[in-house]
């Protein structure tokens, strides 16, 4: 859910304790700080935990330029080392031999020369077309700015011509994670760095895990704006568009879905071993570690709340715990609309120990729900503005007054709710059918593992 989503919610629990309401009615504006609660274990997250969190790599496919914050960002060729293999950057020298070049082949391999040394660089297919569309024919003597990637051939290093790395140092990367948490037995983080271009678009990628086979597929993607279209004919070719990597070790990922990257910044993913309920150790995927941990959780609406009663005590507010009340069940607002989602939470710590799966509602209506959600909580205010109005005016005036709108105030609620009933109806009918996609998904992965254990004692 948006942040001003859990706002709302958080300001919706004060109007169920007509003292806060009173309390507003003349001034006192200390209740909305239930709103503040409902926003706080995101506020938390991303403002705190996420800067103190271990990264063990940084997957950054396309380094950015230090001072144009885009990518490619220049090298100089005697920084071309191997560990580089695959990242998009860009040289500038001077053309020093051709060694090979054919129209009919679409290839041209040439050495080009900066002041730090030289390196083969070589471009087929598209990427020799737009090479020679770009800077005409390529002789010696001919000064050329070339994105690419580094690669290694029997010859040694060279330099690929490309608009985008090359998915397969991303899908290495990923891998050697998910090897390495297995084999330390402890959580390993990466972060996913996104690919920015020049014009404030964005290179996609896709992480897809393959589960039955133990392997990690990623996929190079058009190049997209801000919000996430794709722009017509960036596509890139087919020869570099696809990176794999088998796993030494299984490994299950929650939800069966690739995680996509391209827009804004990347995810961090964790990964750690786990039993399963059958006794195998895999290694589990945990989207963005730091969130949804003790911050998400019943356990610390508690804490929280509980940490704000000495201090509405000591400045003498006069219902203090109304609104301690009213400040936990806020938080708890915000922990219970994230669990309608995919990522689930870590509900009750210290009891639990990992994050509890979300109920996946309408995973293919995210404004949706927000919408519905955001409505429900407008509804609730004014559903106990409207019933507590008679008892707030005998508080203040001690004169009865009738209530606003006259009608029966559950009838009230459902009259306006009704709207949002209506998109949590939708979004359950969506999660049952991608509910039972994932079922499928998984049974289709039981009987993978269950045919490899089969094959490794010798029963088929």
């Amino acid at each position: 859910m948006r942040g001003w989503t859990h706002y709302l919610s958080g300001v919706a629990m004060a109007t169920f304790f007509p003292e806060l309401l009173y309390d507003i009615r003349i001034g006192i504006l200390l209740p909305v700080i239930t709103g503040a609660f409902g926003y706080l274990p995101d506020f938390l997250d991303f403002k705190f935990k996420r800067f103190l969190w271990k990264r063990d790599y940084e997957v950054d496919p396309a380094p950015w330029d230090p001072k144009a914050k885009i990518a490619p960002s220049y090298i100089s060729i005697k920084d071309i080392t191997s560990d580089k293999r695959y990242q998009l950057y860009a040289i500038r020298g001077r053309v020093t031999e051709v060694i090979e070049k054919s129209d009919e082949e679409e290839r041209i391999v040439f050495k080009i020369r900066d002041a730090t040394g030289e390196i083969r660089v070589e471009a087929i297919k598209e990427d020799y077309k737009r090479l020679l569309k770009i800077h005409g024919d390529i002789k010696p003597g001919d000064t050329l700015y070339v994105p690419g990637y580094p690669d290694i051939d029997d010859k040694g290093i060279k330099f690929v011509v490309s608009d985008a790395p090359h998915p397969q140092y991303i899908a290495d990367m990923v891998a050697k994670a998910i090897d390495e948490a297995y084999e330390k037995d402890r959580m390993i983080t990466i972060k996913l760095h996104n690919i920015r271009m020049a014009g404030d678009v964005y290179r996609r990628y896709l992480v897809y895990y393959d589960s039955p086979n133990r392997s990690i597929k990623v996929y190079m993607g058009p190049l997209v704006t801000t919000g996430g279209a794709p722009i017509k004919g960036t596509d890139v070719p087919e020869y570099r568009r696809v990176g794999e990597r088998q796993t030494r070790y299984p490994f299950v990922k929650v939800y069966p879905r690739p995680t996509v990257i391209d827009a804004f910044s990347g995810p961090e993913v964790g990964y750690h071993k786990i039993k399963l309920k059958d006794g195998r150790e895999v290694v589990e995927e945990v989207f963005i570690p730091w969130h949804r941990g003790f911050s998400h959780s019943f356990t610390g609406g508690i804490v929280f709340a509980l940490l704000l009663l000495p201090i509405l005590l000591a400045i003498g507010f006069p219902h203090a715990w109304q609104l301690t009340l009213a400040a936990m069940l806020g938080y708890w607002m915000h922990v219970i609309e994230d669990q309608a989602g995919f990522m689930g939470s870590n509900l009750f710590p210290p009891f639990t120990k990992r994050r509890i799966p979300g109920l996946m509602l309408g995973p293919n209506y995210y404004t949706a729900m927000n919408f519905a959600t955001a409505w429900l909580m407008v509804s609730i205010i004014i559903f106990n503005i409207n019933r507590f109005t008679p008892q707030i005016a005998m508080m203040a005036t001690g004169q009865p007054v009738p209530k606003p709108i006259p009608m029966n105030d559950w009838l009230l609620l459902g009259l306006l709710a009704i709207p949002s009933i209506i998109i949590y109806i939708l979004a359950v009918k969506d999660g049952i059918e991608f509910r039972r996609l994932y079922k499928a998904y998984w049974k289709y992965y039981a009987a993978v593992e269950a045919l490899e254990e089969e094959e490794t004692v010798g029963g088929i």
